[in-house]
């Protein structure tokens, strides 16, 4: 069989390569190969220089040699509208290399139109893919409610027209059932490749937190810095974003240590775990994040806020630490009191839910089990 994968609009493999995120996101596909779930997996993808790029991935050996790459033509290289009208016309242009694909797949919402198109066209299986619902976010984040009303049209669209639906959360689970005419949708959680990200018995900084993930506003970092302005802890953060140079004003002015590392490759991030005894994810709100099943495999203690995504994977002085809120107050007071915690404990047991709950090999086998049912 033939897997075709549609990525996100507008999302590139030269943006998976320079984010990081390739080698965590290829996982999935090679293992796919490697079991003979599928003797091609086809890679629909939205920049002019991604065969390029696949092919130098190759040459290294860490790209698997029968996944193709079908990228973005130059023509459609135009700001803003460019990678709209691609995926409209994408199905049309690649229809041969459609036709060889026996089950189709998206990576998200954004673009999975494509995808639909492919189905309507050529009657081939859909599995509607998500991993985080776009109009349950901008709700928390109070966008504009034509915008949301306008995106909601593209995910009924897309729940109206697949054979599966996989979401990486629970609570995404409950908000499409609710609103859509879809049930019995699949919860996938998000995978963590347990024989990478685990704990290297490595000296762990006792003073130190770490945050891995964008610098935006759903991630509260503001509200963490000011709660640290008043412990012991300094702050190490990886990733970059469009509040990096205010959250690094902020943490002078405030006179708080905090050191802004930057993005590093996503196997990079495993020893990076292993140096820290707490990671910290003080969100607004989230979906199933994979930094922090990726920390708790590691071995570090996990603590993060009593929301959405968070409390899906953090049991409270189980295998974690769960914070009473999201505002200065409530996080001091967690920071405060994190001696008291019985830390080789909420360690131990956090990577043992790992195991259980997220392992790599247990989601490849989840999904396979649901691919093999689309032809029974």
């Amino acid at each position: 069989m033939t897997l075709g994968l549609f990525f996100t609009r507008g999302v590139s493999l030269k943006l998976w390569v320079d984010a990081g995120l390739y080698d965590r996101e290829k996982l999935i596909y090679e293992e796919h190969l490697k079991q003979g779930n599928f003797e091609k997996v086809y890679w629909f993808t939205y920049d002019k220089a991604d065969k390029q790029v696949a092919k130098n991935l190759k040459n290294e050996g860490r790209l698997h040699h029968d996944i193709e790459i079908f990228e973005m033509p130059p023509i459609f290289n135009v700001p803003k509208i460019g990678s709209w009208i691609y995926s409209l016309v994408l199905p049309f242009l690649y229809i041969s290399k459609l036709k060889e694909c026996d089950v189709l797949k998206t990576n998200q919402m954004d673009g999975s139109w494509s995808a639909v198109i492919a189905k309507w066209l050529l009657k081939k299986p859909l599995i509607l893919r998500t991993g985080w619902t776009v109009t349950q976010f901008w709700r928390k984040e109070n966008k504009s409610n034509f915008k949301i009303k306008l995106y909601e049209l593209f995910e009924r669209f897309g729940y109206s027209n697949a054979n599966i639906y996989i979401v990486s959360s629970l609570h995404d689970k409950l908000y499409i059932e609710s609103k859509y005419p879809v049930k019995n949708t699949v919860v996938i959680p998000n995978f963590i490749n347990t024989s990478i990200f685990k704990d290297m018995k490595l000296k762990r900084y006792n003073n130190r937190l770490l945050f891995v993930g964008r610098l935006n506003s759903q991630k509260n970092l503001f509200n963490l810095i000011e709660a640290i302005s008043k412990t012991k802890y300094e702050l190490d953060i990886y990733g970059q974003g469009e509040l990096k140079d205010e959250l690094h004003n902020f943490a002078l002015k405030l006179n708080v240590k905090v050191n802004f590392k930057g993005i590093v490759s996503n196997n990079d991030l495993v020893a990076i775990y292993n140096s820290y005894n707490y990671y910290i994810l003080p969100s607004f709100f989230e979906g199933m994040p994979k930094t922090l099943l990726e920390a708790m495999a590691c071995g570090c203690v996990c603590i993060g806020t009593n929301v959405s995504g968070i409390n899906e994977v953090i049991y409270h002085n189980q295998n974690g630490i769960l914070i009473n809120g999201v505002d200065v107050d409530a996080l001091f007071k967690t920071l405060k009191y994190l001696d008291n915690y019985d830390r080789a404990l909420l360690s131990q047991r956090g990577m043992e839910s790992i195991q259980k709950n997220y392992s790599f090999y247990s989601i490849v086998n989840q999904e396979k089990e649901l691919i093999n049912g689309l032809f029974e």
